[in-house]
């Protein structure tokens, strides 16, 4: 299974008896579509664990019951763990700017083909856009989970699907 990995947060302990663990959000900043497991990095690998429930106990921390782990016992092994998603589950919430902003001087592919950087993030439109460097000019791409096929933050590259036409508008 080829999976980009995206650390989520880190087990932080317990919650009851049955199994349930608190898990600090590192990111409030994208939600997460179509979840049904999370990967726990032990010894060196990405397990998977199915989600049986998950739930908001507060802005940055979850509670998560795994189907795999029914016990107090079970939950001491993935204490302190960091927690990760396939990347490509994530969907990018329109109202965080600090995301965004963590995205200025990414490569910006489009079909595969390197188009340009992100140079800026203007939010003070009604619909948020990279201002990307390309050819000389910028251009203006909507931030908009459709556009974006997928943010790869170790080699600092964004692919997009930008519409048609897009590119020759400034």
């Amino acid at each position: 299974m080829n999976v980009n990995h995206e650390k989520i947060g880190t087990v932080v302990s317990k919650h009851g008896y049955k199994g349930e663990v608190k898990i600090k959000m590192s990111s409030q900043l994208v939600t997460y579509r179509d979840l049904t497991h999370l990967f726990i990095e032990l010894e060196g690998s990405f397990i998977p664990f199915m989600i049986d429930k998950i739930r908001s106990a507060s802005t940055s921390m979850s509670i998560v019951k795994l189907i795999e782990i029914n016990s107090e016992r079970e939950v001491e092994e993935i204490i302190y763990k960091d927690i990760y998603i396939d990347s490509r589950k994530i969907s990018l919430k329109t109202d965080s700017k600090s995301f965004y902003n963590d995205l200025i001087n990414f490569d910006v592919f489009n079909d595969f083909k390197k188009i340009g950087r992100i140079e800026s993030i203007n939010s003070k439109l009604p619909q948020p856009v990279f201002e990307i460097s390309y050819y000389s000019k910028t251009v203006l791409i909507p931030i908009h989970e459709d556009i974006i096929k997928e943010i790869d933050k170790k080699n600092n590259t964004i692919y997009l699907n930008i519409p048609d036409g897009l590119l020759e508008i400034t």
